[in-house]
């Protein structure tokens, strides 16, 4: 890793493992606010993390892949993925500033124009933290273009309906009804914006996929059975084994599909990524639920804080069968004569429209 990806790793675990513990993350369960948190990842430069700049010194996204991962690890319940992407996409739309909190979404046709105003009228299930956020970035096809909006949260119009998923974070449905916006921007391209909750959500399940195996490796060592501990026997040996070789390979997915991030996340990298972090996260929930046995299944235990948030991270922004069916789509589209070089070379790998032709990929 590069110095400036070292130090963000450094800065964001030491706020994360100060400030998470169980009375943060039961509070938000419940539906409360973490302001304190959120002031302090605020001040610390973290929601802007990857704001599009001209300095060479700024953080790319490889740098700031330990941001993400540490999302996972110690189950950091905000929307701080979803704000330091929506600041990108802010930055590198011309789109207006703003502070707080934020998340994104794809309004899919639900646009028109009228009198130079953006008008939305879609309704959108599975808005991550929706309803504390300032503001939301929404994509949307306006006839044969495409626009990026900032629409505030207390725009009239607007309507959020509660949810939750698994592990209890705001999962919540938008609902844009004859919304007018000023601030947007007309573009000849689509916003990828699957792509990029598919691949902060492949970092998060490899953090997520860590703390489950120093959860379980410490209860290892710690439980005893027949006089010695149970990581001493070969069966919990062979297994934390597993466990650790999903660690290592859902964090080198994500981590390659970040370091080849440019104007979008690569098509290609980001399925592989989402899916090798899907596979990882059902096997690792379930061998560390072997492994601490039936303590594990107890709310008084941390583990499920990892184990719910692994299940519910695991079917959004496309299930590991979702992306597989892209990869196996485009591979088709292209035929067997490119098979070899599209995935020796990643890059460039069409994405396949709708209509089952393929177009480069963004």
């Amino acid at each position: 890793m590069s110095e400036t990806s070292n130090m963000i790793e450094d800065s964001i675990r030491r706020i994360l493992a100060d400030q998470v513990d169980r009375k943060v993350l039961d509070a938000v369960e419940a539906g409360e606010w973490p302001r304190t948190l959120w002031a302090t990842l605020e001040e610390s430069g973290f929601t802007g993390i990857l704001d599009v700049t001209d300095d060479e010194s700024a953080p790319r996204w490889a740098d700031a892949f330990p941001m993400f991962h540490a999302i996972g690890r110690y189950a950091a319940p905000v929307p701080l993925a979803e704000t330091a992407v929506a600041n990108f996409l802010i930055a590198a739309h011309g789109l207006p500033r703003r502070q707080g909190a934020l998340t994104f979404a794809d309004a899919i046709g639900g646009a028109t124009l009228a009198d130079g105003t953006l008008v939305l009228d879609a309704t959108i299930t599975g808005v991550p933290w929706a309803r504390w956020v300032q503001a939301f970035v929404v994509t949307a096809r306006v006839g044969t273009r495409h626009a990026i909006a900032l629409v505030d949260a207390g725009a009239a119009g607007l309507r959020i309906d509660a949810g939750t998923n698994l592990a209890g974070e705001p999962l919540d449905t938008v609902s844009f009804n004859t919304c007018r916006v000023d601030a947007f921007t007309l573009l000849d391209r689509d916003v990828d914006l699957l792509a990029y909750g598919a691949v902060t959500r492949a970092a998060m399940m490899s953090g997520a996929v860590e703390a489950v195996l120093a959860s379980s490796v410490e209860y290892a060592n710690e439980r005893v059975q027949f006089g010695r501990p149970i990581g001493k026997f070969q069966a919990i040996q062979q297994s934390l084994a597993q466990l650790a070789g999903e660690a290592t390979s859902s964090q080198s997915a994500a981590l390659a599909a970040f370091s080849c991030i440019g104007q979008a996340p690569g098509r290609f990298e980001t399925a592989v990524a989402k899916i090798r972090a899907g596979k990882a996260a059902g096997l690792a929930s379930s061998i560390a639920h072997q492994v601490h046995g039936a303590i594990g299944f107890t709310w008084e235990h941390t583990l499920h804080y990892a184990t719910q948030r692994l299940w519910s991270w695991r079917a959004e922004y496309g299930t590991e069968a979702w992306w597989a069916a892209e990869l196996g789509r485009t591979a088709i589209a292209r035929r067997s004569a490119a098979l070899w070089s599209d995935l020796t070379a990643h890059h460039g790998v069409p994405a396949v429209t709708a209509s089952g032709h393929a177009e480069e990929s963004r």
